[in-house]
């Protein structure tokens, strides 16, 4: 605050009043307010044009923040565009760690952010109405919300030079509660909490910057495989006929998508991942079965951990093939009055991929030690269920049996190793007995520490260790899922309209791949930062106001301001923090706030 004006001023006085006033100065300085949200957090989503890209795609005008405050200084009233009030929600999101503000709480935030000096917007425009009606337009076409990431991604890869080849995509399954009875997305799904409905979150992150480039949410009883011929497409369309790889998972590398990847991106899409455990059982056996003893070859993959703690490898690998084949347009499971086809209607494609057997030798003791404990644990249930035979509610045989079941639930290699028998004696009493097959541990045994990742990748290009270093690498997409889950508050859910959920979930998602953007930039140059530690940086900007009573003059400050924000002004081309509090400071005139109060003083004397 500059004094030197009121010190001009108080020198004027006479002694006697200048006595009398001296005990009634003091400065004021009230709760400093968190506003990395305007400081800096819009000025970044501006800086990607991501305001302008969603106005343009929903046919708005979008005006940069410099015009809207010329208007303002004109006295022309300015509209909050969608694409305007989105880059507020975002830059919330930004600056904010998972206490992210409500929709019917931003026009206070707003007015604390001093968003009307700074932008030039009265911060009763961003009401909770005009925030509403912002994630509405956003959602009223399907292909809106594809179409601005896309041109976000591409527009982000082109100025900062990040590859778009290499692509990992996953699902992950998101609790909602509340009052959320018109959202038809929100189901009771698989794998998730028990009693809890959810909605299924598909996500595509680029392997640089981990951007989001694919976002949709899909019912909460969805499998991610069903819904990645969308995710494909939208790929194709951002690598622009140009060879990528996908890494997936498990639940999304089906037969139906692989068939997908090897005849629709004209040869260009190539694909990692893991054979699901249901399509690969009897195969694995056979082709462990037909291998020799010396079949399996060390490879030299370590994980990043294991190569800190200088580790030694422990991986094993087997090159083999794995062939399929699937229906071609096969009638859909849902289609009225199917009729069945006749004999040589039916079509099917045939495919022959590679395989690349893996075997953790690390992983193999541990398992057979887990299977161990499975065993005793399983003997110790049905010892206990024996006991209670013929008392309360299990007096009948099927009673009986759905207790055996439910000792077997998600073990079924214990339901194959034991064989159980409920039956009456002669007394019509239950009785029950047990027994192990000890001829099927064997077996078993044979698969501990083994994987199987496909690939259509040639092995005199990618060999064995670099298709599980790439493979294992997918780990970034995990740890967006809990980053959108944790800092950005994703699971924290407060709309019902359905279309405003999908619309405020995809926000986060831009919010997420600002951050990651910012700290790939910041590694870049020296600087490794977690996005969610950018996050929490941003967040502690902070915007104090001081006052000087009891002229009731006031002055703002900035605090909290780290050397990072200076790296990102100039990466981002944005204005500096203390720049815009300069702004608020221009705006209120102290030689007015000052000759006023002495004038009063001057008439009261």
């Amino acid at each position: 605050m500059d004094l030197q004006p009121f010190i001009e001023q108080l020198v004027k006085l006479p002694p006697e009043v200048l006595m009398k006033l001296m005990p009634d100065f003091k400065i004021e300085v009230p709760k400093a307010n968190p506003s990395g949200a305007v400081l800096i957090g819009v000025f970044l989503a501006r800086s990607l044009g991501i305001g302008k890209i969603i106005d343009d795609f929903i046919g708005e005008e979008y005006i940069d923040y410099e015009q809207i405050r010329k208007n303002r200084a004109n006295g022309i009233d300015c509209r909050v565009s969608t694409g305007l009030a989105c880059e507020i929600m975002i830059g919330d999101m930004l600056g904010r760690n998972k206490d992210l503000t409500r929709l019917y709480k931003f026009e206070e935030a707003c007015e604390n952010w001093q968003v009307e000096t700074i932008i030039g917007i009265p911060s009763k425009k961003f009401n909770d109405d005009k925030m509403g009606r912002a994630l509405d337009a956003l959602n009223l076409n399907a292909k809106y919300m594809a179409n601005v990431l896309q041109n976000v991604v591409l527009s982000a890869s082109k100025r900062f030079g990040i590859p778009l080849n290499r692509f990992y995509n996953d699902t992950s399954s998101v609790p909602v509660s509340g009052a959320m009875e018109n959202n038809e997305k929100v189901q009771y799904g698989y794998g998730g909490l028990p009693n809890l409905k959810q909605i299924i979150l598909n996500l595509t992150i680029s392997a640089d910057a981990s951007m989001p480039v694919t976002s949709s949410i899909d019912p909460g009883n969805v499998q991610g495989g069903t819904t990645f011929e969308r995710s494909f497409k939208n790929v194709m369309e951002i690598t622009d006929d140009q060879e990528f790889e996908m890494i997936i998972d498990r639940g999304i590398l089906t037969q139906d998508n692989m068939h997908l990847m090897l005849t629709k991106s004209n040869k260009k899409a190539i694909f990692i991942g893991p054979l699901k455990d249901e399509l690969s059982k009897k195969w694995l056996l056979e082709q462990l079965n037909e291998a020799k003893n010396n079949a399996f070859v060390a490879i030299e993959y370590r994980s990043k951990k294991e190569i800190e703690r200088n580790q030694t490898a422990h991986y094993e690998a087997i090159e083999t093939e794995y062939s399929f084949k699937i229906e071609i347009d096969p009638p859909a499971k849902d289609e009225k009055n199917k009729k069945r086809r006749k004999k040589g209607e039916r079509k099917f494609a045939k495919h022959t991929v590679r395989a690349v057997i893996y075997c953790d030798l690390n992983k193999k003791p541990k398992e057979a030690e887990r299977r161990q404990k499975c065993v005793n644990n399983t003997e110790e249930a049905l010892v206990k269920l024996n006991g209670k035979l013929n008392k309360r509610n299990l007096v009948t045989k099927e009673a009986c049996e759905k207790a055996v079941d439910k000792i077997f639930t998600g073990q079924p290699e214990m339901r194959k190793l034991f064989n159980v028998v409920v039956e009456l004696n002669e007394h019509d009493a239950l009785v029950m007995s047990w027994s192990k097959d000890e001829a099927i541990i064997p077996e078993l045994e044979k698969t501990d520490g083994i994987f199987v990742l496909l690939t259509n990748h040639d092995k005199e290009k990618v060999d064995a260790n670099e298709l599980l270093t790439r493979y294992r690498s997918r780990n970034d997409i995990e740890i967006s899922f809990r980053f959108l889950k944790s800092s950005l508050d994703l699971q924290q859910i407060f709309l019902q309209i359905p279309e405003r959920v999908d619309a405020y979930c995809f926000l986060k998602v831009l919010a997420m791949l600002v951050l990651n953007l910012v700290a790939w930039l910041l590694a870049k140059n020296g600087i490794k930062m977690s996005p969610k530690k950018i996050q929490e940086e941003l967040g502690d900007l902070t915007i104090s106001e001081i006052r000087l009573q009891p002229i009731g003059l006031r002055h703002w400050v900035g605090s909290n301001i780290p050397n990072t924000i200076d790296v990102l002004v100039k990466l981002f081309n944005l204005p500096h923090p203390l720049e815009l509090i300069e702004i608020i400071n221009s705006t209120k005139n102290s030689s007015n706030y000052i000759e006023e109060w002495f004038n009063d003083i001057q008439e009261n004397s």
